[in-house]
């Protein structure tokens, strides 16, 4: 891990997966009154010994990870006796591979690195640090192009969400075929799929820098209920007098392009996920609160010329009872995002 001195963090960005060890001089023999503070919130104060003439603060990130995430962007403050020093910290859980300086101002808040593929009536949003004047340019099929304002749908002072959802740059007489969203140095292009394939599940996620995305999933949906039935005989009747339900979801991402399959793991690495309703772009529910969790999933990648991926994965809801009723869906045997099979 890269080490700095404590006058070097000052004035500093750096993401929590990032977070280098922090070294302060001090002399054998003599105590260091050390504390870190994130947004305010004391997190640490204590009393600590140099080794080898000097104090070493290692996993950083760790401890700062959880605070980070609520915030996105934190200022973290590390005092060391007389001396302090402050830097920005950003929530990230992956190895980004460039300064936090660099990706903070040109780059989305995805590991996505490519070309995303939607649809008409699907809702699609975009995060990014600061607070950059964001720009769509959409393609139509006869050649045109036309400027729009994405509408800002979130954020703080510090980050902004943009709805960059498909049906909000069509026009009449028209047919929207792409469009690039940009906000300072940063770009996303999105291709649409003219076949509007039905999507079961549509899973909301958090991804590797705390914001949410949605996945859209193509492929085969199905589900599979399991029933621990637990017996005895009661007054001379044999009952169940116990009866455990787990329903077990099946899911196929569809087919997937090579950076949305690289994209689609971080679904799998997320700690909160959730069934969600989309309707016109537009969540209507997360199928009634309900969180689910993945319990297993298979995202093989090969360089054969001729591998197209698509990912398979199970999930579970994370509550207790499983008899979940659909009321705004009746006769539906899925979960509330299979929405056009049964008409």
């Amino acid at each position: 891990m890269e080490s700095v001195s404590l006058s070097q963090l000052d004035g500093s960005k750096y993401f929590t997966s990032g977070m280098p060890d922090v070294e302060i001089a001090g002399t054998d023999g003599t105590s260091q009154l050390v504390t870190i503070t994130c947004d305010g919130q004391q997190l640490l104060q204590e009393t600590l010994w140099p080794v080898d003439s000097k104090i070493t603060l290692s996993e950083l990130g760790q401890l700062l990870e959880p605070y980070a995430r609520k915030q996105l962007v934190s200022t973290v403050t590390i005092s060391a006796g007389s001396d302090s020093s402050t830097c920005t910290v950003l929530y990230s859980i992956c190895d980004v591979g460039i300064d936090a300086e660099d990706f903070y101002t040109d780059y989305f808040l995805s590991i996505l690195m490519g070309t995303k593929v939607t649809a008409s009536g699907r809702r699609e949003l975009l995060w990014y640090y600061g607070s950059d004047e964001a720009s769509v340019v959409a393609e139509y099929s006869d050649g045109t192009t036309a400027t729009f304002t994405p509408t800002a749908v979130g954020g703080s002072s510090t980050y902004t969400c943009i709805d960059v959802s498909p049906d909000n740059f069509t026009a009449q007489n028209k047919t929207l075929v792409a469009y690039t969203a940009s906000a300072g140095n940063r770009a996303q292009r999105f291709e649409m799929d003219f076949a509007e394939p039905d999507c079961a599940p549509i899973l909301e996620f958090y991804n590797s820098f705390g914001v949410w995305e949605y996945i859209y999933c193509t492929g085969t949906h199905r589900v599979s209920p399991d029933y621990k039935r637990s017996a005895a005989r009661i007054g001379g009747m044999l009952r169940n007098y116990r009866i455990e339900e787990t329903r077990t979801f099946k899911a196929d991402t569809g087919i997937l392009n090579t950076p949305m399959a690289g994209w689609a793991d971080d679904l799998f690495r997320s700690d909160e996920v959730y069934v969600v309703n989309v309707i016109s772009g537009q969540v209507v529910s997360r199928d009634g609160g309900k969180q689910v969790v993945i319990t297993d999933s298979k995202s093989e990648l090969t360089n054969d010329d001729d591998h197209l991926p698509r990912f398979t994965f199970s999930y579970q809801y994370a509550q207790r009872i499983h008899n979940v009723l659909q009321m705004n869906r009746v006769g539906r045997i899925f979960d509330n995002t299979f929405d056009h099979t049964f008409n």
